[in-house]
């Protein structure tokens, strides 16, 4: 039976930063002004996290900061992929004694593995613990990119709970989803959370989820009351604002945008740089809640 509670509008949490780690203070702030706005959970440590910026250190601590700020009012699902079986498989642990809801992990980085490599390292993922392992699927970042067969084969795994599905092809998603009705899928693309809701997706996970928590779920809402109008109508709407975030850099004019909307969340950790006046000046002019 499918797992009701991960399903929904999962923001794909921005991480903030002092000098020397997180700013928990910044990070638990922002993600009670999300648990207020009705969002259904978070997805924690992914790349909207920074992760691949972070140390392992710094990825529990933004975990455990999750937890306690939001644990008893959202679901929390623990992004644990590093460069690394090893270094992945101690923050699953980490997660799973932090009381986080699920597990999820993108495939292997950086090397050119082979199917039968990443088949195994959530093979490895899914019995390290008893939480449900959301595999994500993102072959632009990780330049893996698997068959609808190798997918399923991923998700026969005993302990693999879903998949975060970031790619266009909602044929693959569509088909997918009849095979594994039992299982959670979310949809990675946020320019196109219609789309994929249309082709099955029991939520979103997303990075612009942050400074526009009420559009997203307005989106949301109306699908699921069969009113494509109306979802329709709000997918344009955010629309406006994820083409500028495109145009300007995901990362940085995402934080720009939180802090244009009253959360100053900081820079991004380099090599992402500081955006420009004249970005700074076109973002202003979105309006988002």
């Amino acid at each position: 039976m499918k797992n009701q509670k991960l399903c929904g509008i999962l923001p794909a949490l921005m991480t903030a930063f002092t000098e020397d780690g997180v700013d928990c203070p910044k990070v638990a702030a922002h993600t009670k002004k999300l648990a207020d706005a009705g969002v259904h959970g978070l997805y924690v440590g992914g790349s909207s996290g920074e992760m691949i910026l972070m140390t392992e250190d710094e990825r529990k601590t933004l975990l455990e900061t999750v937890m306690e700020s939001v644990g008893d009012r959202l679901t929390v699902i623990a992004h644990v992929g590093t460069t690394s079986t090893r270094g992945s498989l101690e923050l699953a642990r980490h997660a799973e004694k932090c009381g986080a809801h699920a597990l999820s992990s993108v495939t292997p980085l950086y090397y050119k593995y082979g199917f039968r490599e990443v088949k195994h390292y959530y093979e490895r993922l899914a019995g390290e613990t008893s939480l449900p392992v959301i595999i994500y699927n993102i072959p632009a970042l990780t330049g893996t990119t698997l068959t609808t067969a190798q997918l399923e084969e991923i998700l026969s795994i005993p302990n693999v709970g879903g998949m975060k599905f970031t790619a266009s092809d909602f044929f693959q998603l569509e088909r997918i989803r009849s095979e594994f009705p039992d299982k959670v899928f979310y949809n990675g693309s946020d320019e196109m959370l219609c789309s994929g809701l249309a082709a099955g997706a029991d939520g979103g996970i997303g990075t612009t989820y942050n400074f526009m928590p009420k559009t997203i779920l307005a989106i949301y809402n109306a699908f699921r009351a069969n009113d494509a109008a109306t979802a329709l109508k709000y997918q344009s709407k955010a629309n406006e604002a994820i083409a500028l975030v495109l145009k300007h850099g995901v990362m940085p004019a995402s934080k720009m945008l939180l802090k244009l909307n009253g959360t100053d969340y900081g820079e991004c950790r380099e090599p992402f740089m500081p955006l420009g006046e004249e970005a700074i000046e076109e973002l202003s002019r979105v309006k988002v809640e």
